[in-house]
């Protein structure tokens, strides 16, 4: 059971499918260009797209927006603090920016950046500044999320440049998959004889812990699971539109005070002034009760039981998908045509009003926190699996964007 009721509603919207076919032709069968008017229910993304509490609201309605030191910093920086144990808290506007500057203060030219899994935006950020971003998964059952250990070591042997390694938690490919607290403090022990920095991207860091928590038995609070990871890393940087269950906001924790310092300047130069981040007072606001949100456990049970309700479906219906079930997606295995996972997200959408994602050439569906009803998921799983089971249209390249393919490529059909 969900561990709250719903005092707000929006309707879904529905159109015919005549409408939807023609929709889906003009943004290239590419469901990225859908304009979300002609959305009924929408999976494209669990970023930015949960829906706030009561408490959340209120804060945003009774924040004050001043230019410098809003109170609503200073309890955010408190919450941030206390979540993570690292000193200095800067908020920012959203993920991708903390990453961006991040990167254009710690890196240079040349410089390599390892991690478990590079996000598609965080390798474009890196590659921005012409260095090299790798990759080094380690598919160890259940915490499929793993870094490499063998291959961290013996790429930081071979390689005299490597500036920091990211760990994202949860890694974002294949629906979410955990990484365990040992490979975490492997890679911190790692990395302090490099002298490389272990920076976290912990936008999803609520789910990984509960997943720790859920994989060893530990009898550990998630939010003390989360200090634990958190304890090894010298930068945190999250975006809070996932697990943060805000529509906005991100931050950046850091444990040395010259960095910060630095930080801090360019954060005036690119963004607003430090206590702000970019963001309007009220957006810290919610940030604060959201991260206090965030590791409450029967919420997070009853968000991964969402996801796991609407895979048995799947799974009942013959739709193969990647198991195990990570913490905020369910990803689509395709069959063997060409753009056949473009082919099913444009297809599902003209059936059925449902949209979602194509991510490294899997049919996603992210899970928007406290929106969407097991009934609503019901119907998604039993509408795709009549989809999958028929016979899809097969799509033609027309546009192949030079990055980005998922979110800009164009197709029409043979």
């Amino acid at each position: 059971m969900q561990p709250y009721r719903i005092k707000v509603v929006e309707p879904i919207l529905w159109t015919s499918r005549r409408k939807r076919k023609a929709v889906i032709a003009r943004a290239g069968y590419n469901t990225f260009q859908i304009p979300a008017k002609y959305v009924a229910i929408d999976l494209i993304s669990d970023s930015g797209t949960g829906a706030m509490t009561t408490e959340q609201w209120a804060a945003m309605l009774q924040a004050r927006e001043d230019f410098a030191g809003q109170q609503s910093f200073h309890e955010f920086s408190g919450q941030a603090r206390e979540l993570t144990g690292l000193p200095y808290i800067q908020p920012v506007h959203q993920g991708r920016t903390a990453e961006n500057i991040l990167f254009r203060l710690l890196l240079k030219t040349g410089d390599t950046v390892l991690a478990n899994t590079h996000f598609e935006t965080t390798r474009a950020n890196i590659e921005a500044l012409r260095c090299r971003a790798v990759d080094l998964p380690e598919e160890e059952h259940p915490f499929l999320g793993n870094i490499s250990i063998d291959k961290l070591q013996k790429t930081l042997r071979r390689l005299n440049r490597v500036r920091m390694i990211i760990l994202t938690l949860t890694s974002n490919t294949k629906g979410g998959q955990p990484v365990s607290l040992k490979n975490i403090a492997l890679t911190k022990k790692i990395a302090r004889a490099h002298n490389v920095l272990l920076v976290l991207d912990a936008c999803r860091f609520a789910d990984n812990a509960y997943l720790i928590k859920e994989y060893t038995g530990t009898r550990a609070s998630v939010a003390a699971i989360c200090k634990r990871m958190f304890g090894h890393s010298d930068i945190v940087y999250m975006s809070n539109k996932k697990d943060g269950l805000v529509n906005i906001g991100g931050f950046i924790g850091i444990r040395s005070k010259e960095l910060y310092q630095r930080l801090r300047h360019e954060i005036i130069k690119q963004e607003a002034y430090p206590s702000s981040g970019g963001l309007a007072a009220r957006d810290v606001a919610a940030m604060t009760s959201g991260l206090a949100d965030a590791v409450q456990e029967r919420f997070l049970r009853a968000h991964i039981a969402g996801i796991r309700f609407l895979a048995e479906i799947l799974k009942k219906n013959q739709v193969p998908i990647f198991e195990p079930v990570g913490g905020h997606a369910i990803v689509v295995l395709p069959r063997k045509q060409p753009y056949y996972s473009f082919a099913l997200a444009a297809q599902a959408f003209i059936e059925t009003g449902i949209r979602g994602g194509v991510f490294e050439n899997y049919y996603r569906l992210a899970i928007p926190r406290r929106v969407y009803t097991h009934e609503h998921l019901e119907y998604v799983g039993e509408s795709i699996a009549k989809v999958y089971s028929h016979d899809l249209a097969r799509l033609r390249l027309t546009n192949r964007p030079r990055e980005f393919f998922n979110f800009f490529a164009r197709f029409n059909t043979y």
